[in-house]
């Protein structure tokens, strides 16, 4: 199965509102465009329907809207929206920035925390795979002696000293013997 930690949920939730804050900015800049070309484009139209002629009014008609007023007073109701809906998307980048600095810290306390272990999987590795170097002087000595080859020979052959061959002999029982 899929296994999500609360690193991964807390980058959910930071994608969830970043995609929320582009919604609301797009959708924020969408009205002023339409706004400023109906604006210039047309004043806009009011339709006033006619009451039926069989019927008295019993009523007084209601007011007609004052046409001066009512785009203005739209104007000041969109700007109030526009700002409060401003103060929201600065709240919400505040804390989408509050966020980011506390996964900020969390991905530098991961990325330590695993060049610690890192650093000790190499240390323990040093320590098991340690070998001892071998010159290829004395590695076909070895094979030699491990054949069973005496000193002499293994000497004669590989052109060290008679010491030398009769420690690699020495190594090479000491070595079958484990």
């Amino acid at each position: 199965m899929i296994e999500l930690g609360l690193r991964e949920g807390i980058w959910a939730l930071v994608a969830v509102l970043t995609l929320y804050l582009v919604v609301i900015l797009f959708r924020l800049a969408i009205p002023r465009r339409s706004s400023d070309s109906s604006d210039t484009s047309a004043p806009p139209k009011t339709l006033l329907a006619e009451p039926p002629a069989a019927e008295p009014l019993k009523s007084p008609p209601p007011p007609e809207p004052d046409l001066t007023s009512s785009p203005e007073e739209e104007a000041v109701s969109r700007d109030l929206l526009n700002e409060l809906e401003i103060q929201q998307l600065r709240r919400d980048v505040a804390q989408l920035r509050t966020e980011s600095d506390f996964l900020r810290r969390e991905l530098a306390a991961t990325r330590r925390d695993v060049d610690e272990l890192r650093d000790a999987r190499q240390a323990s590795r040093e320590r098991v795979e340690y070998a001892r170097p071998v010159s290829p002087q004395h590695s076909e000595a070895m094979l030699l002696a491990g054949r069973g080859f005496e000193a002499s020979r293994i000497a004669e052959h590989c052109g060290i000293s008679v010491a030398e061959a009769e420690l690699v002999c020495a190594l090479a029982r000491a070595e079958e013997g484990r």
